[in-house]
């Protein structure tokens, strides 16, 4: 049985035994390896489980900016449904709204106790905090980590300042080896409450839906596409060397999406890894996956640690004026039209798949705070509004990192783009699929036109990339 955990309670205004027990999902959409359906399935009362699509998602900011485009939208959706289908014919109540509102509104009417997974980020841990503070009984469980908090506890109080000091760490000692996965709760006996919330719910355009069966939303789409990537194709044997590739369909994992959504557990995509190796061994491609899930890890605990200070200017550092904001790069950033070629390829990428490669967002991140000098923080919220697989640690952490406002020892990462391009797309194959207008160009002919010499018939830069 899965313990749950960080139990946070307050004096209550009714009796407990009299209470329902309400699971809310955020970013868990599964059934395997959950502690909250466990939590249900012990429940001798009546049970609901609820997705809240949070209102202020798609409300537009002074910048431009929403939190749920198209692509992220339909992959939302799908494993929504998927998620629904899974558990019929016990109900998934869907609503949509303010968040604390609606779960203290539900609670003025039906009294439950909420379970629902620890929050990952300060908007989440101020929820949970006003429904504490409303006296509503709340118990945590973790979702999302590799490791148990128990684990991770000897790191919080002087948290390794680079990623190589949390590694060096969880790689030498057994004790942090990572938990095996937890089967799926029996939910055969779950007795069903009704909600009495009745909401809209309103999911914005989706012009089309994702085509690589990879980022198909859901946890059966997620576990059918790291069998076939793990031991049907076998394309973890050359992760490592074609991880940095900028378009296919075996190149990286993509696997980003069902982790970020809770599709899949980390701990079950780990120790699947583990499986993997005692069928064909362990070397270098199969570690290196391994090692990518440890950054996901690291970034994981540090925004556990930081806090809010992640998000301000000088982010974990401190540091004052890391960026201003210009309209007009600004305007031609979200519009796709730098006029540099190679990073519009990657911008209209982003937007109509909400996906591109993560040699591509490096390089896009490099060129929107080093090249057009523009406030880091605008750029992790860009993404954040379209990727499919936006994990709040992860993008803000890896924006950072960039920008020399994180966990860098370098103190940021500016990339030379033609180097990177003439390494990563030498034959244009990346730049051809999203500007197809541009024809039959060479790389210098790109180049050139990107350091402004107008080679090309394609607006101009913005400013000629030097480098």
């Amino acid at each position: 049985m899965i313990a749950i955990k960080n139990p946070v309670s307050v004096p209550g205004s009714f009796l407990w035994e009299k209470a329902m027990r309400l699971l809310w999902l955020r970013n868990d959409l599964r059934l395997d390896d959950h502690a909250g359906w466990q939590a249900l399935a012990d429940y001798q009362g009546k049970t609901a489980a609820v997705y809240i699509l949070p209102a202020h998602w798609q409300k537009t900011d002074a910048a431009g900016l929403h939190r749920l485009g198209a692509a992220k939208a339909a992959y939302l959706q799908q494993a929504l449904a998927d998620l629904s289908a899974r558990l019929a014919p016990f109900p998934l109540t869907l609503l949509q709204g303010e968040p604390v509102e609606l779960l203290l509104a539900w609670h003025q009417q039906q009294p439950f106790e909420l379970v629902t997974h620890v929050a990952q980020a300060p908007e989440e841990a101020g929820w949970l905090a006003r429904l504490c503070d409303a006296g509503v009984k709340v118990q945590t469980f973790e979702a999302q980590p590799l490791f148990e908090p128990e684990q991770v506890a000897p790191l919080l109080e002087k948290f390794p300042a680079s990623f190589t000091g949390f590694r060096k760490k969880v790689e030498k000692f057994p004790a942090w080896s990572v938990p095996a996965p937890q089967a799926a709760a029996d939910l055969g006996r779950l007795q069903a409450a009704n909600c009495p919330l009745t909401t809209g719910f309103d999911w914005p355009a989706m012009p089309g839906a994702p085509v690589h069966p990879a980022w198909q939303g859901g946890e059966t789409a997620a576990q059918g596409w790291l069998k076939h990537y793990l031991f049907e194709r076998r394309a973890l044997a050359h992760y490592k060397t074609s991880r940095n590739d900028l378009a296919g369909r075996y190149f990286s994992s993509h696997l980003s999406a069902a982790l970020a959504w809770g599709c899949l557990s980390s701990r079950t995509v780990w120790h699947q890894i583990l499986e993997y190796e005692q069928q064909w061994g362990s070397d270098e491609h199969s570690y290196w996956l391994r090692f990518e899930l440890l950054w996901r890890e690291y970034f994981h605990w540090s925004l556990r640690v930081h806090g809010s200070q992640l998000f301000a200017t000088g982010g974990l550092t401190g540091k004052a004026g890391l960026g201003v904001f210009n309209p007009e790069y600004w305007q031609a950033w979200c519009e796709a039209r730098t006029g540099w070629p190679m990073i519009d390829a990657g911008l209209k990428e982003l937007m109509a798949t909400g996906f591109c490669s993560n040699r591509l967002r490096q390089n896009l991140a490099s060129c929107f705070i080093h090249e057009l000098g523009l406030d880091w923080r605008l750029g992790a919220r860009f993404f954040e509004q379209y990727l499919v697989d936006f994990d709040v640690a992860s993008n803000w952490g890896n924006w950072a990192y960039i920008a020399g406002a994180g966990h860098d020892p370098r103190q940021g990462r500016r990339f030379n783009p033609h180097r990177q391009w003439r390494q990563y797309d030498p034959g244009l194959t990346h730049l051809h699929q999203w500007l197809p207008e541009l024809g039959t160009v060479t790389l210098k002919q790109v180049e050139a036109h990107q350091r402004g010499e107008r080679l090309l018939d394609y607006s101009a830069p913005l400013l000629p990339l030097e480098c």
